[in-house]
């Protein structure tokens, strides 16, 4: 099942597509479940007897034996509705990090609920608008709240369910990162360990009736995903690559021909240099702003030359920068030293990550910006992540800045009950790395995509692991380099660069006429008091050159410009099969 929605009125079910009937509950899902072996054996534990071991029939068994509690025990990526016919309550969950959304809205006569916002949203204007939504996106481009672009819908959140009953809408809590660190034995031990669970976590994502590709960026991230994959032996695993000619920095062909030499299976290429960013304009409808609106010609390309070769799913990399420490992680650790006053390892770890910093800046800086600049934002009311956090661009409005505080919202946290300050960073940061993915996760609409290293028994392995195997000053990604010695290239798994593609995407706004065009005639941000207009025009024309302030915050704005167009003009009934884009110069139309 790829998408659904539904409604309840009147303690009755009306659904398309049809529902999956079970004793006593009616399922409506989409997704796959990676932990099957686990729930065949609580079933024969249980003495039940399972029919087919359907995803459909599991999804069934699980919610007789947790009910609400679901979520904790089933694993893998999914949105499932759960009708319950003895007491006519609807249960709306997902897996936990909410990688594949499920939103809801409620209506006077009861609540409807879909897989993809655009069918809850098809009645929705512009006087839907949730401004708070539009704030926090304009501010750090991420998703990591409930609120959707309209103020009527909502999504489940990260580690939340939600139940209808009683036309009472209840949110409950259904998962949570445990507050235990995982100690085991020696190095090998959590070696063995992560390789075991970064095994189980790409079989499952295998799973499929149809062929699995993988995509290889030729980043350490995808390399692993691919590497694991192809040890299998799945016979229709394939991997498919962006690869550029014309922009050298931005190329990893040669980094793909390596990992692939080491794992051979069949390669599709795409040339970048016909789909940078910018080159198309959405020519569908979609349903909150986000960054694949940018590089719209890839997701078009790949989504053809998937759905031709009838591939289910795509295999991905995605998250592994953040749940393996690697670019972008810090150690806020050290602030939990400061905290719990540690101060003899506080001053060891200190005297490490001075000694191996290249820039040689002292401990003093270590100790105020990993120690106690943390401590003091995670001690405020409410508290505030930990980090730097970005400036306003200047060519946002100032008024709408300070009416909106935009610089309090980059500080905000997922809220929850975290026992440390590392673990406040680490799932408060995940949780809008998942928003992002989820929202992507929306766009495919014939084949779905796979996150194996956001597997959850995997991160929550991660997150639990004690700091000396999560970061080394030496070396990043530090148990992901030093389990994997035999399994990848040893250029590969050494790499320390990561290839950057701001030649690309500036090169294609420079070329993207249609985008730019748009981004500058009577810019509906501005109309908005978002931003000013003249230096968002002249913004737009620095990026052309290469130069922005906060890339995020200049993509968000892009983005969020072409979607209020969307708005505009979005067709209702029969008219939808167009989508019509216009400025005062003329209109742009595109099938949708």
């Amino acid at each position: 099942m790829m998408r659904f929605v539904g409604r309840i009125e009147d303690g009755q079910l009306a659904c398309n597509p049809p529902p999956e009937r079970y004793p006593q509950c009616q399922l409506l899902w989409r997704g796959f479940i990676s932990n099957i072996d686990e729930l065949l054996k609580e079933a024969d534990r249980r003495g039940v007897q399972v029919a087919a071991g359907s995803t459909g029939e599991l999804f069934s068994l699980a919610y007789r034996w947790w009910g609400d509690a679901l979520q904790s025990h089933v694993v893998g990526e999914y949105s499932l509705a759960v009708f319950d016919e003895r007491s006519s309550a609807l249960l709306l969950t997902h897996d936990a990090f909410g990688l594949l959304p499920i939103f809801y809205r409620a209506v006077s006569t009861g609540v409807i609920f879909g897989s993809h916002l655009e069918d809850l949203a098809a009645d929705s204007g512009l006087d839907d608008l949730d401004e708070e939504y539009i704030a926090d996106y304009i501010a750090d481009c991420f998703y990591s709240s409930e609120r959707t672009p309209y103020r009527s819908i909502r999504r489940v959140g990260f580690g939340r369910s939600i139940i209808y009953s009683s036309k009472r809408i209840i949110e409950r809590r259904s998962w949570a990162f445990s507050n235990t660190t995982s100690v085991l034995a020696s190095d090998r031990d959590y070696e063995a360990r992560f390789v075991s669970l970064l095994a189980q976590a790409v079989t499952g994502a295998l799973r499929a009736d149809a062929p699995v590709w993988t995509e290889l960026s030729g980043g350490l991230d995808s390399s692993t995903v691919a590497c694991f994959a192809a040890r299998t032996g799945a016979k229709t695993l394939e991997a498919i690559s962006l690869t550029y000619n014309r922009y050298a920095k931005a190329d990893e062909s040669k980094w793909m021909q390596l990992l692939l030499d080491h794992c051979p299976i069949p390669w599709t290429k795409v040339d970048g240099d016909d789909i940078l960013p910018f080159c198309e304009l959405p020519d569908r409808f979609c349903a909150e702003p986000g960054l694949p609106m940018l590089d719209w010609g890839w997701h078009r390309c790949r989504e053809e030359l998937v759905m031709k070769a009838g591939a289910a799913a795509v295999l991905t990399g995605q998250g592994g920068d953040f749940v393996l420490f690697g670019l972008g992680t810090e150690p806020y650790y050290l602030a939990d030293l400061v905290r719990t006053l540690k101060l003899r390892r506080l001053y060891a770890e200190l005297t490490s990550w001075r000694s191996a910093d290249r820039q040689k800046r002292s401990i003093l800086f270590w100790l105020a910006s990993y120690g106690v600049s943390p401590l003091i934002r995670y001690l405020r009311d409410p508290p505030q992540r930990p980090g730097r956090c970005p400036t306003m661009s200047p060519w946002i409005e100032a008024h709408y800045a300070e009416k909106m505080a935009l610089e309090e919202r980059v500080g905000r946290i997922l809220p929850g009950d975290y026992r440390s300050i590392e673990q406040c960073w680490f799932v408060d940061t995940l949780s809008k790395i998942c928003g992002r993915i989820a929202n992507l996760n929306q766009l495919p609409e014939s084949f779905e995509f796979r996150h194996p290293l956001l597997d959850r028994p995997l991160v929550e392995f991660l997150l639990a692991l004690p700091s000396d195997q999560k970061f080394n000053p030496e070396m990043n990604r530090f148990l992901q380099r030093r389990a994997l010695k035999s399994f990848l290239p040893e250029p590969l798994r050494l790499r320390y660069d990561k290839t950057t593609f701001d030649q690309p995407f500036y090169e294609g706004l420079r070329k993207g006429k249609a985008w730019t065009s748009l981004l500058t005639t009577a810019p509906r941000i501005a109309e908005r008091g978002i931003v000013d207009s003249a230096r968002w025009i002249e913004a737009v024309g620095q990026a052309k050159l290469g130069r922005t302030h906060s890339l995020a915050q200049f993509q968000a704005a892009a983005t969020l410009e072409i979607w209020l167009r969307q708005m505009e003009n979005r067709p209702t009934g029969s008219d939808r099969k167009t989508l019509r884009i216009g400025t005062d110069q003329g209109t742009r139309e595109a099938a949708a």
